[in-house]
């Protein structure tokens, strides 16, 4: 079931989803809170090393100083055919009984940027910024503003019954995603 306004309020007012810096209420709309864009920008070098023919998905991946640059300011230039990591400002502690789904908003659509490409879903005690995967199919570059432009919203889901504290996301060593604070992992999590 999909929580609504009333539900979303609630369980904000309890203390059991957690939005750091708080999410006025004004935000919150039928059936989803709408998330600001953050500071942070991770895009692809725009000419790797050469040695660079291909890349895997594997942990690698994202330690690679070669194939990152990052960015943090007020304004990020997202032109046409770009890919941009980008993060929401708020960071975000879902509760062991809701899972939440990361979509778009149709004012981004209708000027061609997706918010996500394929991965909509924050598992049941993931707690961080969350990483919107931007790319702009539009024939004029988007000026994407932090602290301003809400690209995003969160729908919450509850599930059939809550998660144990040790399957919830964050609790395995391969839960790379939790507590970042950059748009790909990288660095220690905390303890």
């Amino acid at each position: 079931m999909v929580l609504s306004r009333s539900e979303i309020l609630t369980y904000i007012q309890d203390g059991r989803l957690r939005f750091t810096p708080a999410v006025p209420s004004e935000r919150i709309a039928q059936v989803s809170i709408d998330l600001l864009l953050g500071r942070k920008f991770t895009t692809f070098k725009k000419e790797p090393p050469a040695y660079i023919s291909a890349i895997h998905v594997d942990p690698s991946l994202w330690e690679s100083a070669d194939l990152w640059d990052f960015y943090e300011g007020e304004r990020f230039r997202l032109e046409p055919g770009q890919f941009v990591l980008a993060q929401t400002l708020e960071e975000v502690t879902i509760p062991n009984d809701l899972v939440g789904l990361v979509e778009g908003r149709s004012s981004f659509a209708r000027i061609g940027v997706t918010v996500h490409v394929t991965a909509p879903k924050i598992d049941p005690g993931f707690q961080g910024h969350v990483t919107l995967e931007m790319t702009n199919f539009g024939s004029m570059a988007v000026e994407l503003r932090a602290e301003l432009d809400q690209p995003a919203q969160l729908m919450l889901i509850r599930l059939t019954s809550p998660i144990a504290s040790p399957d919830l996301y964050g609790a395995g060593e391969n839960d790379i995603f939790q507590y970042q604070n950059d748009p790909i992992p990288r660095g220690k999590k905390r303890s």
